[in-house]
């Protein structure tokens, strides 16, 4: 009878250990949008309240950067009484940054100092170009964040 009811303990432990290895973990798809712009600025904000609690390191501000998806309906309010088309971006955690080279078209990592060393004066133009992956921040409603970041060079 003691045998018994090991066996059957036993039964049970695999039962559950395999039921809990066997569930399905929830995967939540997420969209990016490409966009090509020029960078304006580069501003540290780990040092900003609120950046700090959202979780920005820097926001890029680029020359011409409106997006008209539907997800980014926050961010495009927050700039519907701001003249112009700048818009600005948020670098993350996740945030990637890479320089691509035109010549042999290789894309390498490169550390955010390399992004404030291209920036030129506000008002010369000929403004450093560069590729992005974004989507809407889930921390910051009016935010969109970058995922990947690729200077053009």
């Amino acid at each position: 009878m003691i045998e018994m009811r090991k066996c059957i303990l036993m039964c049970f432990l695999l039962v559950t250990f395999l039921t809990a290895c066997g569930k399905e973990h929830s995967f939540e798809s997420e969209t990016l949008y490409f966009y090509s712009g020029e960078m304006l600025s580069l501003v540290d904000q780990r040092e900003n309240e609120y950046s700090k609690d959202k979780g920005i390191l820097y926001t890029l501000t680029l020359t011409d950067f409106r997006p008209k998806e539907p997800v980014f309906q926050k961010f495009i309010e927050s700039y519907q009484s701001v003249t112009g088309k700048e818009g600005h971006i948020s670098f993350t955690e996740r945030t990637k940054i890479y320089a691509r080279s035109q010549t042999t078209n290789t894309k390498t990592s490169i550390p955010v100092s390399d992004l404030y060393q291209v920036l030129k004066p506000t008002g010369s133009g000929d403004y450093p170009k560069i590729e992005i992956w974004v989507t809407p921040y889930k921390k910051g409603e009016s935010d969109v964040e970058a995922v990947e970041v690729v200077l053009l060079q």
